[in-house]
């Protein structure tokens, strides 16, 4: 039996990929003004899931 990695169970469990949030906040920012707290959030989104540390 084939071993899971972190993403494939995420995806089992209802999440999205990482690389299709990240694409979902890359397509917020190019379309939309957002206000500086959503702006924040999305900054925070991005940051954290999207940026290799």
């Amino acid at each position: 039996m084939k071993k899971l990695e972190l993403k494939e169970l995420e995806n089992i469990f209802g999440g999205i990929s990482r690389e299709e949030y990240c694409e979902n906040l890359r397509k917020i920012i190019a379309n939309n003004k957002l206000s500086e707290k959503a702006l924040a959030g999305w900054t925070i989104g991005y940051s954290t899931h999207c940026v290799e540390h």
